[in-house]
């Protein structure tokens, strides 16, 4: 399983997939506060796709803006957490 945390024109969009098909998506907008929401809006798709945070393997982040934009750079490092967390969890 993967999710896509797509940042685009000020809009975020979390993109669920399986061997290539979208699950599901949720969108809100870029409010300056994804510190504070990106894991709730993850759990919160997870949960309705009755998913656990293990069956997410990866987490890819697509970004209209630069590295330098604080939104990306929250993104990528809740996703390099999120994959070293569950590798440790499963022992890999």
């Amino acid at each position: 399983m993967k999710l896509i945390i797509k940042i685009e024109n000020g809009i975020i969009t979390l993109i669920l997939r399986k061997t290539g098909k979208m699950l599901d998506e949720t969108v809100f907008p870029d409010e300056h506060n994804l510190s504070r929401v990106l894991l709730f809006k993850i759990s919160q798709l997870l949960g309705k796709n009755k998913l656990e945070a293990e069956d997410v393997k990866k987490i890819e982040v697509v970004s209209d803006q630069g590295d330098s934009y604080t939104t990306t750079r929250i993104a990528k490092t809740v996703a390099k957490t999120w994959e070293y967390a569950i590798k440790e969890r499963n022992g890999s």
